[in-house]
């Protein structure tokens, strides 16, 4: 499974990609090759994979340690050299031989190499007796153990993804959002850096037309609703010109704001960026638009990966994976379902109070929510989500003992609603990305700086890259706590009474939660039900009262059932711990033990939680 190196917490993420069959594909045409004199690009060469047997061997030595702790750093150490990019993410260049960087290596034959190693480390991990190590050790140890196993597993069903699909959730977006987004440089070197691994795209989007080869063999191409709306994008930076692409856009603008680099050291980078861009970038983009564009003829109308030989046990893998749990699709489908009515009976109450008739649809209530709304103008839409945060800082000391110290901002643009964290190295802050490019009814806004900012995705990740945990701990990805967590805060907001007086933005946080319900059944509906992409659609209008991002859903599957299911067992444990603990409750010091572990499975969560409360009662008198 690709590695995304931010949150994709993507609360309205409406990507629209036409919602129908009708999308056609964008021709490609040759872009004008400006070439600036005196530079000279590096020849890129394929990759040279090391000798699998051998690497083993080191590796196995490499983990004969005695020390657990020893081990989950030597591990650590292990893989994260094998994906440079999460290192350059994290700001952490000290790790970077400038000389022999290289982007990545997306291979299925990388991959499979990679499958060896981490059933090295699992054997190794499973070697020490786990009875021995201390209770954190424990915690270290199932963490690690999910982990790892997971990943094998990923590999095991690779051909089951859609190499080239659209935004996050392809390589092409993912590896655009790096040079984008990730990538901070603070100095000529790193800059430096940052042109040559961009010299490399040609060969990163050779590789993933090989996976699109490979995948077509296997059986499975992306449907056509999605994969014209993919090629699309990748046709549109294939007919731009190379100081208007995303990649210079970025680039100029961290250089430009770099005083360390002198006039004449930025325009040679320039020069060089505009060159590489140029002979490297949109060719590479154009020869991917033109192999996507050729397989849309091949491409199935169906959505869903049930449709595949072997979807049903792919399938039943990612909600396992997602949720942390053992539910099947129909038990998942009726859970959204049961959800989808208590909220609206929730939402009746609110629509009662202001109110709205009885026989109206949800979209119908919702256009009079939206319209009883304060419009946002658009130039202003950033100053209120920066408010919303603060305020809520203001409140946190209530609900928590402990904060982190890395802040978070909020980037405005022409679209939102996630959040990517911020660099260990603290150049780069945590930051929620906000849609400020038009004008936007006040209704969600509370919710979604909740959820993406404090106490949501910031306050859990930036906390647990502070904590005093092996450093894999920090890193942890676990979408069924991530996400659960961000739900979770959106929940606490209200329990917290930061929705007094508010039933508009009250509203707004229950057509939230409707849309996490709604996934439950969508997400199954498509891979497990064979539902179509209108059929799944008009469902999501109908109970949350706006269109769906179903194409988000169909080529994600199992991740958008990560986020109900996981605000529903923290909220299990809060219950527990309340009923079990009585007067010894206290809920700042519930949530330290929460989100002071760092990520982790809910089977784990529920250990640590247990433990919190077992430790609590015995300190009773």
């Amino acid at each position: 499974m690709k590695k995304i190196l931010f949150v994709t917490a993507i609360s309205l993420a409406q990507l629209a990609c036409g919602g129908s069959n009708s999308s056609n594909s964008v021709a490609v045409t040759p872009p004008v090759t400006v070439t600036p004199p005196s530079i000279t690009l590096p020849i890129v060469n394929d990759y040279v994979l090391d000798d699998t047997a051998t690497l083993l061997v080191q590796i196995t030595s490499q983990l004969q340690v005695s020390n657990i702790d020893d081990f989950f750093s030597q591990a650590f150490t292990i893989t994260s050299a094998r994906n440079i990019e999460n290192s350059i993410s994290d700001g952490l260049f000290d790790l970077i031989n400038n000389d022999t960087v290289q982007l990545s290596n997306i291979s299925d034959v990388f991959n499979e190499q990679s499958k060896a190693i981490y059933q090295v480390i699992l054997q190794q991990l499973e070697s020490y007796d786990r009875a021995l190590l201390s209770q954190s050790q424990q915690i270290s140890y199932d963490v690690y153990q999910a982990e790892i196993t997971s990943k094998i597993q990923w590999i095991d069903f690779k051909d089951f993804e859609y190499p080239a699909t659209y935004g996050f959730f392809g390589w092409p977006g993912s590896t655009e959002t790096f040079f984008t987004q990730a990538f901070t440089f603070n100095d000529k070197a790193q800059a430096d850096i940052y042109l040559t691994l961009l010299n490399q795209l040609n060969r990163r989007f050779k590789q993933i037309e090989a996976l699109l080869d490979a995948r077509k063999a296997a059986g499975i191409i992306e449907p056509t609703v999605t994969l014209n709306y993919s090629q699309g994008l990748v046709a549109s930076i294939a007919n731009s010109a190379a100081s208007a692409t995303s990649y210079y856009q970025a680039f100029n603008q961290q250089l430009s704001a770099l005083d360390s680099i002198s006039t004449a050291d930025k325009a040679t980078l320039r020069k060089t960026a505009l060159l590489t861009i140029n002979e490297k970038v949109i060719p590479a983009y154009a020869s991917l638009a033109s192999k996507m564009s050729a397989l849309a003829n091949e491409a199935p109308s169906q959505i869903g990966f049930g449709q595949f030989s072997g979807g049903k046990a792919f399938y039943d893998f990612t909600l396992n994976y997602y949720t942390s749990g053992h539910l099947t699709a129909d038990q998942i489908h009726q859970l959204g379902i049961d959800e989808l009515s208590r909220i609206h009976s929730e939402m009746r109450v609110l629509f009662d109070q202001l109110g709205y008739p009885q026989n109206e649809t949800i979209a119908q209530l919702y256009a009079r929510v939206d319209n009883d709304a304060e419009l946002i103008p658009a130039n202003q839409t950033k100053a209120v989500y920066e408010s919303l945060i603060a305020n809520a800082y203001l409140e946190l000391p209530k609900l928590f003992n402990v904060l982190p110290q890395q802040e978070v901002i909020v980037v405005g643009g022409t679209s939102g609603g996630y959040y990517i964290a911020g660099s260990d190295d603290g150049s780069r802050p945590g930051a929620f990305y906000a849609n400020t490019s038009q004008n936007s009814p006040y209704t969600t806004m509370p919710t979604l700086a909740y959820h993406e900012a404090v106490p949501g995705h910031h306050l859990q990740i930036a906390l647990a890259n502070e904590l005093d945990l092996p450093i894999f701990r920090k890193k942890s990805n676990f979408t069924s706590f991530i996400e659960g967590w961000g739900l979770y805060a959106e929940r606490l907001a209200k329990d917290a009474n930061w929705y007094a007086n508010d039933a508009i933005g009250d509203l707004g946080r229950l057509q939230f939660e409707a849309m996490r319900a709604a996934r439950l059944v969508i997400d199954t509906g498509i891979h497990s039900k064979a539902w179509s992409y209108n059929q799944a659609d008009q469902f999501h209008i109908e109970n949350v009262g706006f269109a769906g991002a179903i194409a988000r859903y169909s080529v994600w599957p199992g991740q958008a059932t990560a986020y109900m299911t996981g605000m529903l067992k923290i909220l299990e444990l809060r219950q527990k711990a309340q009923n079990e603990l009585g007067d010894a409750y206290d809920i700042k010091a519930f949530h330290d033990v929460v989100i002071g572990n760092g990520s982790m499975p809910l089977n784990v969560l529920t250990t640590v939680v247990e433990n919190y409360i077992a430790e609590t009662l015995a300190l009773q008198p």
